[in-house]
C-alpha cells in the first residue's frame, strides 16, 4: 500500500511579514519555540510545525527573516519541496524578500507559492501592485510562482486556499523526486529526550532508513545506530523520501552532534576541505575584482569560513557561470550537484551560490592545474561521462562504488558498478585485480605510464648495456608510488600481458630492444662463451675463467647474466653455467639413452657425459627440474617434458 504524500514546506520573506503567524494559522502550532522569540516577537532560529490535510502530511520549516539570521534561513531552506515566499501586503517587497528569493533560487528550490499576508490592512488595488512586484521578483530569480494566495491571519482569509494548493502539489505525480537511493539527512536540530538519549532532526535529502540500521555521522565518520525514529511524533519503522524526520541515536553523546552534521548511508560520503564548484552567480564583495576571495560558505546545514579561488580573473563585478575552488576552514561533507550559498566574510550579504562538482578535490597548483574540460564534463556531462571524469581525476587512488556514486551523481553503488562495467567494456577503463580487491583506472593514466616506463627502460638499458633487462622480481618496483602497493604487482603484470613490454626470460625489456655491447665488452663476452663451451660438462666457474681479471670481474658477471637472458648460457646452479650447445647435447644424450629402455643412475649419467660428480649432480637436478628426467628411487626415467624423437 503506497504511503500518504509528504511535502516539506519552507517559509521565506522579510522580517515581520507574518511568516510565523501564517504557519500558526495554518497548523495551530506556534513555530517560535524559544523564550527569546516569544518575548521579542521575532523569529531567531528555525521553527517547525505539522499539518495533516486530507491524506497528505505537510511539514513546515519556518525561517527567520532578519538579515542577521540568514545562516539559519539557509539551513532551513535546505531540503524543502516547496517554498512559501511571504510578502506583507502593506509593506511590499523588502531587502530580505529579495535576498530570500535569490537564496531559494541558488539552492535549487523549484516550486514556490507567493503568499500575500495582512490583506486586512490594504485594498485589492494596492494588493494588485504588490503582487505584480513580487511576481516580477520571483520570475527574475527563475522561480515563477505556482500560485499567488492573498491571506489574513486575522480573518482567516486564504488559509484554506493555501492548504488546497499545498495538497495539490503533494499529490502531483510529476513532482520532482531525488534520484538518489542512498540515505542522507543534514541535521538542523539536536536535543535530548529523557530516558532515550540524543535525537537529531532534519529534512531527509534522499534515500531510505530503517530502525536499527547503522549510519555514519559526519564529518567525524562515526558509525551510529538508529534506535528509533519519528515524523512529528509518529513512530516509524522505516522512512523514505523527502520528509521531516527525527532519529534517536543509540549511545551518542549530545556534544558529538550539532547543526551542520549529517547522517548518511555508510561508505558514500567522506570529509573534505577542498571542493571544485560551479558558481551560477557571484558578486564581488568590494570594488576591487579579485580572483581569490575570503567568504562564508553555507552548504546543507553547515556554515563555515572558506576561501574561493576562481578559475580565471573575474571579467565583471558580477560573474555568472564560472568555475572555482573552495578551501574550507574545517572538514565538511558534500556530494556532486549539491547546491550552496556564499556570503561575505562578515556574513552581512549574499554574494552568490552554485553547485558542487568535485566534493573532494585536489588543490589547484602550478604542477596540478585545474582541468576546465574535466569541470565542464562534471557540469554538463551524462552520468557515464561524469563517472569517467571522477575515475580519471582519482588517478590511482581508487574509489569504492558507493563513493563513486556520491561523487558522480549516480543513484547508488549498483548504478556506479553497472556504468563502470560499461566503461571497461569500451576500453575507457582498465581494471587491476588482487585476490580480493579491484582498482579501476582510467586508460589515459595507463597509456601515459606505459610511455613513461618505455622511456625509463630504454634510458636504463642504454646506461647499462651489459644488463639484459630489469629482473621480473624487481619490475613491480618500477610502478608509480601513487599506485597502492598491493596493486603494483598486478599493474606490472598487466603491462607484460598487454605486451607493452617484453619478457626476455625473466627480464623485462622494451619493445624492439636490441643488445648493443661496446667492442671491449663484446670481445670479453665471446671469450667467456668460448671458455664455457670448451669446458663441456665440467665448465669453469667465474673465478677460474682465464678471461677474468680483478678489473673486469663485475663486467664479466653482468655479461654472464646477459648470456643467460639471451639463451646462450643455461644456469644450472649458483655459480654453474653450461653453454647452451652443451645443454642441448646433454639433453639429447640422456633422452636417447632412456628411450632405448635403459634406466640411468647419477653415476651412469656421469659416465655418459664424461663429467664428475661435482658437476653431474646439479646437472641431473636441472634435468629433473626441466622435466627431461624423472627420479624414481636412485634411477632416472623419461620425464613428462622429454623431447620426442
Amino acid at each position: 500500500m503506497p504511503e500518504d504524500p509528504i511535502l516539506v514546506v519552507g517559509t521565506a520573506g522579510h522580517i515581520d511579514h507574518g511568516k510565523s503567524r501564517l504557519v500558526f494559522a495554518l497548523t495551530g502550532t506556534d513555530p517560535d519555540r524559544l523564550p527569546e522569540e516569544q518575548a521579542r516577537g521575532m523569529t531567531i532560529d528555525l521553527g517547525f510545525a505539522h499539518l495533516r490535510c486530507d491524506d497528505c502530511e505537510l511539514s513546515f520549516v519556518d525561517v527567520p527573516g532578519h538579515e542577521r539570521f540568514i545562516r539559519n534561513m539557509v539551513a532551513g531552506a535546505t531540503g524543502v519541496d516547496v517554498a512559501l515566499l511571504v510578502v506583507a501586503a502593506d509593506d511590499s517587497v523588502m531587502p530580505q524578500t529579495r535576498e530570500h528569493a535569490e537564496v531559494l533560487s541558488l539552492l535549487g528550490v523549484e516550486r514556490c507559492v507567493l503568499v500575500l499576508t495582512k490583506m486586512d490592512l490594504v485594498d485589492e488595488e494596492w494588493a494588485d501592485q504588490v503582487e505584480e512586484e513580487a511576481r516580477g521578483l520571483l520570475t527574475a530569480a527563475g522561480l515563477p510562482p505556482l500560485a499567488c494566495v492573498r491571506t489574513s491571519a486575522e480573518t482567516g482569509r486564504g488559509l484554506d486556499e493555501i492548504r488546497r494548493v499545498l495538497v495539490s502539489i503533494a499529490r502531483d505525480p510529476k513532482r520532482p523526486r531525488a534520484p538518489y537511493r542512498w540515505f542522507r539527512l543534514p541535521i538542523d536540530r539536536v536535543f535530548v529526550v529523557a530516558g532515550r538519549g540524543t535525537v537529531a532532526t532534519g529534512s531527509v535529502a534522499h534515500g531510505a532508513v530503517r530502525r536499527d540500521e547503522e549510519l555514519e555521522l559526519w564529518p567525524a565518520g562515526k558509525r551510529v545506530r538508529v534506535r528509533d525514529m519519528q515524523m512529528h511524533h509518529d513512530e516509524r519503522a522505516t522512512a523514505s523520501g523527502r520528509m521531516r524526520l527525527g532519529l534517536n541515536l543509540a549511545a551518542v553523546p549530545t556534544d558529538e552532534v550539532r547543526r551542520g552534521c549529517e547522517l548518511a548511508t555508510p561508505d558514500y560520503l567522506r570529509p573534505t576541505r577542498c571542493l571544485d564548484v560551479w558558481l551560477a552567480a557571484l558578486r564581488m564583495p568590494g570594488k576591487v575584482r579579485r580572483q581569490t576571495l575570503r567568504l562564508r560558505l553555507h552548504i546543507a546545514t553547515s556554515d563555515v569560513l572558506a576561501e574561493l579561488r576562481l578559475l580565471s580573473e573575474p571579467a565583471a563585478e558580477t560573474c555568472r557561470g564560472v568555475f572555482g575552488q573552495l578551501k574550507v576552514a574545517e572538514p565538511i561533507v558534500a556530494a556532486w550537484g549539491q547546491h550552496f550559498i556564499v556570503r561575505d566574510e562578515s556574513a552581512t550579504r549574499t554574494l552568490g551560490g552554485g553547485r558542487v562538482l568535485r566534493p573532494a578535490a585536489r588543490r589547484w597548483t602550478a604542477r596540478r592545474p585545474p582541468s576546465e574540460a574535466g569541470l565542464r564534463a562534471l557540469l554538463e556531462g551524462s552520468p557515464r561521462e561524469r563517472l569517467e571524469e571522477v575515475i580519471r581525476d582519482s588517478a590511482w587512488q581508487g574509489l569504492a562504488e558507493a563513493r563513486l556514486a556520491a561523487e558522480a551523481g549516480l543513484a547508488d553503488a549498483d548504478e556506479a558498478a553497472r556504468l563502470s562495467r560499461s566503461l571497461l567494456d569500451k576500453g575507457i577503463l582498465c581494471q587491476l585485480e588482487t585476490a580480493s580487491q579491484r582498482l579501476p583506472v582510467h586508460a589515459s593514466h595507463v597509456t601515459s605510464l606505459g610511455a613513461d616506463l618505455d622511456r625509463r627502460l630504454r634510458a636504463f638499458l642504454e646506461a647499462n648495456p651489459r644488463v639484459p633487462g630489469v629482473p621480473r622480481s624487481e619490475w613491480p618496483g618500477w610502478m608509480p608510488r601513487a599506485c597502492p602497493e598491493r596493486f603494483r604487482p598486478a599493474l606490472a603484470d598487466w603491462f607484460i600481458a598487454q605486451q607493452a613490454v617484453l619478457l626476455n626470460g625473466e627480464r623485462v625489456v622494451p619493445l624492439g630492444h636490441q643488445d648493443a655491447l661496446a667492442p671491449a665488452d663484446q670481445a670479453l663476452y665471446e671469450q667467456m662463451l668460448q671458455e664455457l663451451d670448451a669446458g663441456a660438462f665440467q665448465p669453469p666457474d667465474t673465478a677460474a675463467l682465464r678471461c677474468r681479471t680483478p678489473r673486469n670481474d663485475k663486467r664479466l658477471r653482468e655479461l654472464i647474466d646477459l648470456a643467460v637472458a639471451r639463451g646462450q648460457l643455461i644456469r644450472i646452479a649458483d655459480g654453474l653455467w653450461l653453454h647452451a650447445r652443451r645443454w642441448e647435447e646433454a639433453v639429447e644424450r640422456v633422452n636417447s639413452t632412456l628411450r632405448s629402455g635403459t634406466r640411468l643412475t647419477v653415476a651412469d649419467i656421469r659416465t655418459l657425459l664424461g663429467s664428475s660428480r661435482k658437476f653431474v649432480v646439479p646437472i641431473v637436478e636441472r634435468l629433473d627440474a626441466a622435466g627431461v628426467t624423472r627420479r624414481v628411487g636412485d634411477y632416472r626415467e623419461l620425464g613428462p617434458k622429454a623431447p620426442r624423437p
